[in-house]
């Protein structure tokens, strides 16, 4: 992979920020600048002449860093030194969100009177009127082939848990900039101020005319279980909660991918899944139906498994009868023994080296935690690890826009078990030798998955 986000994964420091500094014009100030902040444990990335104003210069330092304390370390630093001046830190996140990181804009300038009367009225009454007689002309002769509405009522947004929906609005823009970038479409988020599943339900069913498909955003389970399954019942358009079935695709394409690499047989495996809430639910579903031969699932309580009462709803009843064929009981440590594959999509830091060696031998294991994984990379591969990869490099940015793309090219009703076995194979065949993931930069990716999924839809 060449792109920074990729750069940001080999420093294994995600948040960025930029310095402006005003150095005097000799070489020690900026080697005193980049030893001090390499010291706070900080990375640097581009460094930028700006200026040479009367033997000063000023210069843009891109700090790459663990979290905000480190930046602030990293800034402290460089203002402690003889001959620098930190004019101001800014922060590249706040910046690029100011003023919302999306928008709907027109596909037709309007430059004059008859500009105006063709694309409003009276010209676009026979538009109208070509609607009225004939629904399905509105994939012609509107956005609808490429409108998606973004659902969320901010009850599970990224890590930060319920910060209700206005507050996960930049996160929505965020994905509405994603599909613009990706895939040519235009995404609108849509804020649903309730915790009744219900009420979300009938708020998007009364709403979904105005949409050719319904991603279900950052709902946290159970009820986005019911959200989604009516959704889906009820509407005659794609509908996909990307954090279950978005997540899915993108575990099922790096097994697949591991699995070429490693010459093994999809049969063969058998895999231990932390985390039995929407994305562990959807992840079983689909790698039992893409042929895995045995999954176990582990919430906070231990194992899932039939009888268990403890920190049981309808949701892991209903898992606990479709999963765990043997009934295993216990805990995380003893769901991971002899298995081949590890998915974790749930803690940091809860799964120990050993409890990787008592795998089988040279398993897979996807540790996929964010921002800190259920294991580090290095922990994982001494403990006997044939492949890790963790949710930076198994991004579901990789998967959304191109099922999506393909659902609606072809005019899908659903976006179904073969279109998502579609995308994971297409990204599989992406993959350049010694990686696990193509790269998401490259609108080819994004193509191919579109591709795919249109054509399992249409076959």
């Amino acid at each position: 992979m060449t792109s920074y986000q990729a750069l940001q994964d080999r420093f294994g420091r995600n948040v960025v920020h930029d310095l402006r500094v005003r150095l005097d014009d000799t070489a020690d100030p900026l080697a005193a600048l980049l030893a001090a902040v390499g010291a706070t444990g900080a990375r640097l990335g581009e460094l930028r002449l700006i200026a040479h104003e009367r033997g000063r210069l000023l210069y843009d330092v891109q700090v790459f860093s663990r979290d905000d304390a480190q930046a602030l370390a990293a800034r402290d630093a460089a203002g402690g030194i003889e001959g620098v001046e930190v004019v101001a830190m800014r922060d590249p996140a706040m910046e690029t969100h100011r003023g919302g990181a999306c928008e709907m804009r027109g596909r037709t300038p309007i430059r004059s009177n008859t500009d105006l009367r063709i694309v409003y009225t009276p010209g676009v009454a026979r538009v109208c009127r070509a609607i009225q007689d004939d629904p399905a002309a509105a994939r012609a002769y509107t956005n609808l082939a490429n409108k998606v509405a973004i659902v969320t009522n901010g009850t599970a947004i990224l890590g930060l848990g319920d910060i209700g929906p206005l507050a996960g609005l930049p996160v929505m823009e965020g994905k509405s900039a994603i599909f613009w970038e990706f895939a040519g479409l235009s995404a609108e988020p849509i804020l649903i101020d309730s915790h009744d599943a219900d009420e979300i339900i009938e708020t998007v069913v009364r709403i979904a005319p105005t949409f050719g498909a319904i991603q279900v955003e950052d709902i946290k389970a159970p009820e986005c279980f019911r959200v989604t399954r009516e959704l889906d019942r009820r509407l005659a358009m794609p509908v996909m909660h990307d954090d279950q079935y978005g997540t899915a695709t993108i575990v099922l394409a790096g097994l697949y991918a591991a699995l070429a690499r490693t010459g093994r047989d999809i049969g063969e495996m058998t895999c231990a899944i932390s985390g039995a809430g929407a994305a562990g639910t959807a992840i079983a579903d689909l790698l039992l139906k893409a042929g895995v031969d045995d999954v176990v699932l582990c919430d906070s309580a231990g194992i899932i498994h039939r009888g268990r009462t403890e920190r049981m709803n309808d949701a892991k009843r209903d898992l606990a009868e479709w999963t765990n064929k043997q009934n295993l009981s216990g805990t995380l440590a003893d769901a991971m023994g002899g298995r081949t594959l590890f998915v974790g999509v749930s803690q940091p830091d809860i799964v120990s080296q050993d409890m990787v060696r008592s795998m089988a031998p040279e398993p897979i294991v996807f540790a996929l935690a964010n921002p800190v994984s259920e294991i580090a990379r290095d922990d994982a591969l001494a403990a006997g690890a044939s492949i890790y990869a963790d949710g930076r490099m198994m991004n579901n940015a990789l998967a959304y826009p191109g099922i999506f793309r393909g659902a609606l090219d072809a005019a899908a009703e659903a976006i179904t078990e073969r279109m998502m076995r579609a995308a994971a194979g297409a990204l599989a065949n992406l993959v350049p030798d010694g990686e696990l993931m193509p790269e998401m930069m490259d609108r080819a990716t994004h193509r191919a998955v579109a591709d795919a999924v249109r054509a399992a839809a249409i076959s």
